[in-house]
């Protein structure tokens, strides 16, 4: 990690870009584990810059999970584009604390899961597929505020576009930055 870098990370900059997989959904849990556990300079509030074209959904649920255990707070904001299980990571920030920026983009769609194999394979991963959809609607409802039939109707297996006004409407997010 160069200085420039290393002094984001101390003042609670936390940088999500590109494309969400495990191996930067770890770096991001770890900085904000790291962020968390100092001692003397623990900042109040950790700030997610997010500029993603989405990726897996389960990492972007493992870095919301670690949201809800830290002492700080966190700040999402949202930049260029946030698309796909980014956007997840967007709305899980703390409450009042997820921003977007003017020009950004916000693309939400339901879980895409490629599927191969047997039937008996593709019947069991119907099941998780169907589990994975209840969840994205359970989430999006908690953390918009949309009653679950809402949220499922929101939920579509086409895109839905909001630029920034749109994502506030819809409670994405709280405040346009």
């Amino acid at each position: 990690m160069d200085k420039f870098q290393e002094r984001n990370l101390d003042s609670g900059n936390i940088f999500l870009f590109g494309e969400i997989d495990d191996e930067n959904s770890q770096q991001a849990i770890e900085q904000l584990l790291y962020l968390n556990s100092k001692k003397r300079a623990r900042p109040k509030t950790i700030t997610v810059w997010i500029n993603s074209p989405g990726g897996l959904l389960q990492p972007a649920y493992a870095m919301v999970d670690i949201f809800g255990k830290l002492k700080s707070q966190v700040r999402t904001i949202g930049i260029g584009t946030v698309e796909s299980a980014a956007a997840f990571v967007l709305m899980g920030g703390t409450k009042g604390q997820r921003l977007l920026s003017r020009y950004a983009s916000v693309m939400i769609h339901e879980y895409f899961w490629s599927n191969s194999g047997s039937f008996t394979e593709i019947k069991g991963r119907q099941i998780e597929i169907e589990n994975t959809r209840k969840r994205q609607v359970q989430f999006i409802s908690e953390y918009s505020g949309k009653t679950l039939a809402q949220a499922g109707k929101f939920l579509r297996h086409e895109e839905v576009w909001l630029c920034a006004e749109e994502a506030l409407k819809h409670g994405i997010v709280d405040n346009i930055y």
